[in-house]
Order: structure tokens, then C-alpha cells, then sequence
């Protein structure tokens, strides 16, 4: 997690400082995940998640903050890319390369929660399953993170209020 956190601090800490104190229902116990797949030889490939809360429709389910690269939808298409789908890589998780690519980025925070479909179904198993997913994009990642954090609060009125 240590080389994500270098190579993405411009992302990854604006977003914990922003989403950190939302947290509730135990989720503020659980430390932030990062999947992480050898993808080439000199090339990682993964993802950063937050618990946020339990999903208020579902019981038992989280809402997850996602953030990463913003990606066109063809790029699981391509190889080497394409590889990734075998190790639970769903085309909507915003992924982080290391080593972080060169340039300008546009970046991606994806909350996700309910019965949201995995990746070897479009449909939810259960019928009276709601699956939900929120999407934002920016080039820059504090003015994401503060956005999103926004949202947040007015879609969900039971998160805590920030300080």
C-alpha cells in the first residue's frame, strides 16, 4: 500500500481527509483496501477502496468509495489490459498503475453498494435487489475529493456531518 500511497498521495490523501470523517457504522475500523495484481513485468496494476457506511436499502451491504484513473470504456478490451478481468477486475473500478503514468490524468471516485452486479453477470441474483453507483470525474483531485464529499452528504443524510 506504501507505493500506491507515494505515487497517488495527490489523490489518495485529499480523499481520506475528505471521506475519513463521513465514515459510520463500524466502517471508520476498517483500514482502506488496495488490490494490487502483477500485470507485467514492471507494471502493477490496482485498485484503492474505502468503506463509507452500510448501504440504508440493503442491510448487511457496504457502500464503497473507489478512486483511481479514469479510463475509456474500451480500455479492458486491450491487451495487456484485457488480462485483468481474471483477477476480479470489473471495468467499472477506477485502477492505479504503478509505476504512475507520465502526463496529465483524469481522475475517478466510484461509490458503489447494494446488489451492483459482478462482473460475470449484468443482472442482480436476488429480485428485489437495488444495486447503486455514483461516478464523479476531474483533473484535479482535491476538487474531486471535495466534490464528492459533497455529494455524499445529500445523498446520504445519515453520514456524519464533516467538521
Amino acid at each position: 500500500m506504501r507505493p500506491l500511497r507515494t505515487a497517488y498521495a495527490d489523490l489518495i490523501t485529499p480523499f481520506e481527509q475528505t471521506l475519513m470523517p463521513l465514515r459510520t457504522d463500524g466502517a471508520a475500523d476498517l483500514e482502506p483496501r488496495a488490490k494490487v495484481w502483477k500485470w507485467a513485468e514492471h507494471l502493477l496494476a490496482s485498485t484503492f477502496d474505502l468503506w463509507l457506511c452500510n448501504d440504508p436499502d440493503r442491510p448487511h451491504t457496504w457502500l464503497v468509495a473507489s478512486v483511481g484513473l479514469w479510463t475509456e470504456p474500451q480500455f479492458l478490451d486491450q491487451e495487456p489490459a484485457a488480462r485483468l478481468g481474471h483477477f476480479d477486475f470489473t471495468p467499472h473500478q477506477p485502477p492505479l498503475f504503478l509505476p504512475r503514468p507520465p502526463g496529465p490524468a483524469t481522475f475517478t471516485a466510484r461509490v458503489t453498494g447494494g446488489a451492483f452486479p459482478h462482473k460475470t453477470s449484468s443482472r442482480t441474483k436476488a429480485a428485489d435487489a437495488i444495486g447503486v453507483a455514483h461516478q464523479w470525474t476531474a483533473n484535479d483531485p482535491a476538487v474531486l475529493a471535495e466534490r464528492v464529499g459533497r455529494d455524499l452528504t445529500t445523498l446520504l443524510p445519515h453520514l456524519p456531518t464533516p467538521h
